[in-house]
């Protein structure tokens, strides 16, 4: 289907399958949370855009009734976690809230239990399956290959340039732009790790899992290695937040509403 075809545009995104064991706290002093960053996807269809709308719907009907009260405590958008569960949303998720963490030990596995869980109504071996954090199943070099950073990788992919292609090819064809004297919105809280522990127990990762080529370790003048930062070329797919092993980058949202150019896709 795809010989002989043209790519046109570009992107990557992180999808949060987690489901609904692994929804965060919706709202508090001042604050609620809608759509993917409070993880409302459906892991088992994997769509999750009329559950976003639906979600800033529910948020929007609770600001309006918080200005109207003029009251945005904690107690008052609290409200919105009352309507998630009163709504469609959990409807929909609940009954798939195992299914993504059913797959854990492979496919055969994974495929029992999804089959009990659409027998029993989501719950399968038991009502809640256990689950953990993307990064914690990064292993050290060691682990992997009986040895640390200092040997070679195979390196980055070149791409045929037809039907795979390098990572700066895809970058063209985000159509990403940000404003090049802004600070960084991607945060390192201590770029020692990076050059002194990273680079030798994990190989540097987030160069190799950042889809824009936004994180490079270059030559340091010590003879080492140090981090060096290409935020313009964010995709803002948030991999690197969520899979560094060390959980000490963070991503925030940049000036000017920068970002990738997404039409067409």
């Amino acid at each position: 289907m795809l010989d002989g075809g043209k790519m046109i545009r570009y992107g990557a995104k992180s999808l949060p399958y987690g489901g609904w064991w692994a929804l965060p706290r919706l709202a508090g002093e001042g604050w609620m949370i809608v759509g993917d960053s409070a993880g409302f996807l459906n892991s088992q269809r994997l769509k999750g855009i009329h559950l976003a709308i639906k979600s800033g719907m529910l948020a929007a009907e609770t600001a309006f009734d918080a200005l109207v009260a003029q009251n945005f405590s904690a107690a008052q958008l609290g409200k919105y976690s009352a309507k998630v569960d009163a709504s469609w949303i959990k409807e929909e998720l609940y009954p798939v809230r195992n299914f993504h963490q059913g797959f854990e030990n492979g496919l055969l596995t994974g495929m029992l239990h999804a089959g009990l869980q659409q027998i029993t109504g989501g719950m399968g071996m038991r009502d809640r399956y256990p689950s953990h954090a993307g990064h914690t199943r990064m292993k050290p070099l060691w682990d992997i290959h009986g040895w640390e950073a200092g040997r070679e990788f195979l390196g980055p992919a070149k791409g045929d340039g037809k039907l795979t292609f390098d990572k700066l090819t895809d970058l063209y064809h985000s159509g990403t732009k940000h404003e090049e004297d802004q600070p960084a919105h991607l945060v390192i809280a201590d770029t020692n790790i990076c050059s002194t522990r990273c680079v030798k127990e994990y190989g540097s990762p987030c160069q190799n899992f950042c889809p824009a080529n936004v994180y490079e370790m270059v030559d340091a003048p010590d003879g080492g290695k140090e981090i060096h930062l290409n935020p313009s070329n964010c995709v803002h797919c948030k991999t690197c937040d969520i899979m560094d092993p060390y959980q000490i980058i963070t991503w925030v949202p940049p000036e000017g509403g920068g970002g990738p150019n997404y039409d067409g896709m």
